[in-house]
């Protein structure tokens, strides 16, 4: 009984991690972005960017003033990316990377929204609004209460006192 017997075959117990197991290895990616047309001087003339939502279907990218809107394509091929040599004197270049992936950008005007007031809301009570516990939405408004169709009985006028009804239902049942 010395050796631990599992309670699922082909399965074994580990007292300790080895250093391999201990850390999650990174994942580097490389995208290209495409800038399409855009003015020569803007990208030199830029000394800093603002990237923002490039995990997001839509990412934006703001040079300078200018804000561009970009989308992600899949490549049919793989492009080579390649650094400058550090040495300056000889024409060189060195490979980075591969990828797979580009985000086009097209420039867009930003505008503000319009403000739109909200209506009164209608199940306010003392200046607070309802919420629903469970859903945390406003509740639906309750339905107004539906009255009984009464069939009117032979004989008996509508509207009349009540002594009146009273002898015209006596004759009639």
């Amino acid at each position: 009984m010395s050796e631990f017997s599992s309670v699922c075959p082909g399965y074994k117990q580990v007292d300790a991690f080895g250093p391999d197991e201990e850390y999650e290895e990174e994942e580097v990616t490389y995208v290209t972005l495409d800038l399409g047309n855009v003015e020569p001087t803007l990208i030199p003339s830029s000394s800093n960017y603002r990237l923002i939502g490039l995990d997001t279907p839509t990412p934006f990218l703001q040079l300078s003033g200018t804000i561009f809107k970009g989308r992600h394509d899949s490549l049919l091929g793989t492009e080579l990316i390649f650094t400058d040599g550090k040495d300056g004197n000889k024409r060189s270049i060195t490979h980075v990377a591969n990828t797979e992936q580009r985000v086009c950008f097209k420039e867009v005007q930003l505008r503000a929204k319009k403000v739109v007031v909200p209506a009164e809301p209608e199940n306010e009570e003392d200046g607070r609004l309802k919420v629903d516990r469970m859903t945390g939405k406003t509740p639906a408004v309750p339905r107004a209460s539906r009255t009984k169709k009464v069939a009117p009985v032979e004989g008996v006028q509508v509207g009349a006192d009540s002594e009146a009804v009273e002898q015209q239902m006596q004759t009639v049942f």
